[in-house]
């Protein structure tokens, strides 16, 4: 027990009336875990009916002062544990209050506006709720998008590359537009930060085909998780509508941790551990008998003897294993400060985190440092700021497509038998590759693909009570903030690698720089009177927003051997430049209505305009309205099983912005007989173009059972969005060949269900249980253009349809089929069936817990181009089989023609997944004093497993993982992509 640190006893209040003084009692007590007994810091006691209370201290302890010799009734809450009520009287003076931990979070308060936030147990919508235990206390997780795979009813996340702080693409309730962003608006602290994917330029260099191909990051990645208290998703327009252009794909609000009134205390975690690949595909042994088969008859002696030559001295190489196969180390530190007093509350974090790939010279190295600061300057004011500055490094390695370098390392083995030997020689050249452009040896050895990046976020929040009465108060809130990203990319691809050699001007580097500097500004009014037994929110409030974002990218041919300098360059070019200012204004309002918590409306609406629309001074409207109905609360309820039952139902509208430039026509330069010039591009802008909008309709129920033992959330909804914006064709007398234009419409449907519950509750033995479904159907139900197909690399190998009564996620390709639009065989579709999510936590005695996060998607189809790689190069597992007995081995009935039957290359990504197991021990508080005093709190120690098992009859790496990963449609491709890794970690947590 701490002797220095207690809250000091409330000042006496002395009620007067009539020459009477009311009698007082004293009332003191402890507040602790139910389960394990461990005090509870910061729960709130109030006496029910007014305004007076307390906080318990570090130890759990309070003491209260209340104003009646007949005693009051007290109401004991902290967060994420279930509300009680005691009736104390002036015998009762010391009292141990156990609270039971809260399962359904129906306490929990949930943002729903720019400035107001409600009770789930009031909410009319489907949010979801991440807490940071939920985050990380499972497993420690690289980044703050990847902790959310199985945690959020409706999101479909994949893996844009699978490298080492690599991004992930998030689609909430399906696609929200065919060509600009279904990424979700992210916010963090009240700042909108950026999360484009920023590109590295890699494409340019290996001929991938696109910067779709480049196996950019999302810059959500920079966020340290462990830094987040809580993520809140809100899933469509009928929850995101108060943040207007923005919110079409939804909105994911993340808020940090933040400091508590009392003593200082320090947190100290140190994660260790390793990673290796979730799964090898296997590769093709060689034979005579195979080599014979596979090559051409003039090829068959050299290959037989260099097979011969492997064969004598035991020489064969597993290039899979060699490359993909390293040994890599995980460091992850964390130190939190945190404390404050009645007037200041600070927190303070700094983190290391240190992870090689399992890929060989490929890593992620992130230092980060956080201060979240809340200053009560007076009674009447209060102040909070945030500030984070990130410094993150990686080497991302060279995966996914190419096209003419052979950089690529699945690529390259792909067409290598094992019997030849790439490794470098003792003298310290490399062999040459005689099956494909490159050595990948070679390249893993020496080339870059290097990001840098520098973030500094800072966000502020200033409240100031205007107005307070018995039954009333308004607020004023101003709040805002900056986002600053820089973000340096390097891509070098030394002289003498194979494929430079045969260049004019071998060596080849790419230098990009990439800076956003985003702000945001938020003004607003909150008023909230009492009625009796009605309580009414207002809010009315204005919001600016600034877009600047540049990018510049230059690249050098023509290398003096060792140097990566432009200037040393024969050839150097401009090959990209970028800038972009983009300004954005909103009014908004809303009115929420609680009777009684029976009856919860809410009505609002945000007008926005933007520099992106082709009118930038023209408002745009996105309503929005709800109701709840708490049935249970209503006098007529009787039951004793069900103590929630709640309808709900909502609406709302939002936006998605215009892609920059769309409304104007970009120019070229040009050299024409020694004169400069400028040439007029073949897409003409569109001044009339709009915002892509969305109308969602959301009906649900949520119930809850047994005093919330159990609890049930089912939403169904229906999203439509329209004036997608496609590439409409013009006549060629125009001059032009296309412009954009607000055509397309889609319709996205769909279920989630959220049924968790604490299945077994003792001292000894406690199981709490969340099972998470959900399943989404898209229609094209307007294209507004000819029907075309678009992604991947062609019918031949399967390609997307784009047409009416068609999902834009269904995949195409020859043999021909004229009774389709398009004209090609529909042979799957990406999106799946339905997701389900499965986690257990089990509290084992005291201080033991075990956590399971399992994850079954089923359906959905990818387009595996890998095996096409393998395949073409006699390497795929099992190849030579044959296991259909007719004489033909399995590789060859795929081969010499695949392009004419692209259904090989579709293949169902059903999968299961052992996401996240954690099996830790907290050490009991007795133990720890004996053995150190008051000095130290608390000790936790365990170990986890990220990605740790994998169930699929998917013959690619991992079915989550796209080489296109970044792009909202069309995304489910995998071509030689970063194997996903197996992540084991051993944990010690120290608090003091």
């Amino acid at each position: 027990m701490n002797k220095f640190y207690k809250l000091s006893l409330p000042l006496l209040f002395l009620w007067l009336s009539t020459g009477m003084a009311w009698a007082q009692i004293s009332v003191s007590g402890t507040v602790t875990d139910e389960r394990t007994s461990e005090p509870l810091i910061g729960a709130s006691i109030l006496i029910k009916g007014t305004t007076t209370g307390t906080i318990t201290d570090i130890d759990g302890n309070f003491s209260l002062s209340i104003s009646s010799s007949e005693g009051a009734t007290l109401v004991v809450s902290s967060i994420g544990y279930l509300t009680k009520e005691i009736n104390v009287s002036s015998s009762m003076s010391n009292l141990n209050i156990q609270l039971s931990q809260d399962a359904t979070n129906l306490e929990e308060v949930v943002v729903t506006g720019l400035a107001s936030s409600v009770k789930r147990s009031n909410l009319a919508n489907a949010v979801s709720t991440v807490s940071a235990k939920d985050l990380t206390g499972t497993t420690t997780i690289q980044t703050t998008d990847g902790a959310l795979y199985g945690k959020v009813a409706g999101a479909t996340i994949r893996s844009n590359g699978g490298a080492p702080g690599g991004g992930m693409s998030i689609q909430l309730r399906g696609i929200s537009s065919l060509s600009g962003a279904s990424q979700p608006l992210i916010i963090v602290d009240g700042v909108y930060i950026s999360n484009a994917t920023q590109r590295t330029g890699r494409a340019s260099v290996t001929g991938a085909g696109g910067s779709n191909q480049d196996d950019g990051a999302n810059r959500l990645a920079d966020l340290n998780p462990a830094d987040i208290e809580t993520i809140e998703v809100l899933k469509g327009p009928s929850a995101a509508a108060i943040y207007g252009t923005r919110a079409n794909a939804g909105v994911i609000i993340i808020t940090t941790k933040r400091g508590a009134e009392g003593r200082t205390t320090v947190s100290l975690s140190q994660d260790i551990g390793f990673a290796e690949p979730l799964r090898l595909l296997g590769v093709d042994d060689w034979s005579e008998e195979k080599i014979n088969f596979f090559y051409p008859e003039a090829r068959r002696p050299l290959e037989l003897e260099r097979f011969r030559a492997a064969q004598s001295s035991g020489n064969f190489i597993d290039y899979e294993d060699f490359f993909y196969n390293n040994q890599a180390t995980l460091l992850n530190t964390r130190v939190n400060v945190s404390g404050g007093n009645e007037k200041t509350k600070f927190f303070v974090s700094g983190n290391i985190s240190d992870e090689e790939g399992t890929v060989r010279n490929t890593g992620f190295q992130r230092y980060s440092v956080r201060a979240n600061i809340d200053h009560k300057i007076s009674n009447a004011i209060r102040l909070g700021v945030s500030s984070n500055y990130i410094q993150s490094n990686s080497d991302r390695g060279f995966t996914g497509n190419q096209n003419n370098t052979g950089a690529s390392i699945g690529y390259s083995i792909a067409y290598v038998p094992n019997y030849f030997d790439l490794r470098r020689n003792e003298d310290g050249t490399y062999p040459v590759n005689p099956y494909f452009s490159d050595n990948p040896v070679a390249v893993t050895d020496n080339a870059v693909n290097n990001s840098e990046v520098n973030r500094f976020i800072q966000a502020f929040t200033l409240d100031i009570d205007l107005l307070k009465t018995e039954n009333s108060f308004l607020t004023a809130n101003i709040a805002g903030g900056l986002d600053f990203l820089q973000n340096r990319t390097m891509i070098y691809l030394p002289e003498f690698l194979q494929f430079q050699r045969a260049q004019a001007n071998p060596g080849d580097v790419l230098k990009g720089k990439q800076e956003s500097f985003n702000t945001n500004f938020q003004a607003a009014l909150v008023y909230n009177w009492n009625l009796g037994r009605v309580n009414m929110n207002s809010q009315a409030g204005l919001v600016r927003l600034d877009f600047n974002n540049s990018a510049l990218f230059n690249r050098g041919r023509g290398l003096v051997p060792g140097q990566t300098n432009l200037g040393q360059a024969a050839i150097q070019e401009i090959n990209q430049e970028f800038n972009s200012e983009v300004q954005e204004a909103g009014i908004f309002l809303q009115q929420e209505a609680n009777f009684e918590d029976k009856l919860i409306g809410t009505v609002g609406i945000r007008w926005d305009k933007s520099t992106l629309n082709g009118n930038p001074n023209e408002y745009y409207a996105f309503p929005r309205a709800s109701l709840a109905v708490n049935l249970a609360n209503f006098d007529f309820w009787s039951s004793s099983v069900f103590n929630q039952v709640k309808p709900r139902i909502a609406y709302g509208e939002t936006a998605g912005p215009v892609g920059f430039g769309a409304t104007f026509t970009p120019l070229g330069g040009t050299n024409i007989g020694g004169l400069l010039g400028s040439v007029v591009s073949t897409q003409i802008g569109n001044t009339q173009i709009r915002p892509e909008t969305a109308t969602e309709l959301e009906f649900g129920v949520d119930v809850g059972m047994f005093n919330n033992r159990l609890s049930l959330e089912a939403t169904y909804y229906i999203k439509n969005t329209q004036n997608n914006i496609q590439s409409l064709n013009l006549s060629p007398a125009t001059g032009v060949n296309t412009t954009p234009s607000n055509e397309a419409e889609l319709q996205n449907k769909g279920i989630e269900i959220a049924l968790s519950g604490n299945i077994v509750e003792n001292p000894n033995f406690k199981w709490f249980s969340r099972i998470l479904f959900w399943r989404n159907q898209i229609e094209m139900t307007r294209l507004g253009i000819p029907t075309y197909t678009a992604g991947a690399f062609g019918a031949g190998l399967g390609t997307f349809l784009y047409a009416e009564g068609f999902s834009p996620t269904t995949i195409v390709g020859t043999p021909a089929d004229p009774n389709t639009p398009g004209g090609f065989t529909i042979w799957g579709d990406s999106q799946p069936d339905f997701n389900l999510s499965f986690f257990n936590n089990f509290s084992i005695y005291k201080g033991l817990e075990l956590s399971i996060l399992t994850d079954w998607r089923q359906g959905g189809d990818n387009i595996n181009l890998t095996s096409f790689l393998t395949d073409s190069g006699g390497t795929t597992n099992g190849w030579f089989d044959d296991d259909n007995g007719d004489g033909v081995p399995n590789g060859r009935q795929r081969e010499p023609e695949p392009y004419n039957n692209a259904a090989r290359w579709v293949q169902d990504a059903t999968f299961v997944k052992i996401r996240e197991i954690g099996l830790y021990y907290t050490i009991p508080r007795a133990t720890i004093q004996e053995w150190f005093g008051s000095a130290v709190q608390n000790i936790r120690v365990g170990g986890s497993v990220n990605n740790a098992f994998l169930f699929t009859n998917y013959e690619g790496y991992d079915p989550e993982t796209s080489t296109f990963g970044a792009q909202a449609v069309a995304n489910n491709v995998d071509i030689a992509p970063y194997p996903t890794p197996r992540r084991v970690f051993f944990h010690l947590t120290i608090d003091f």
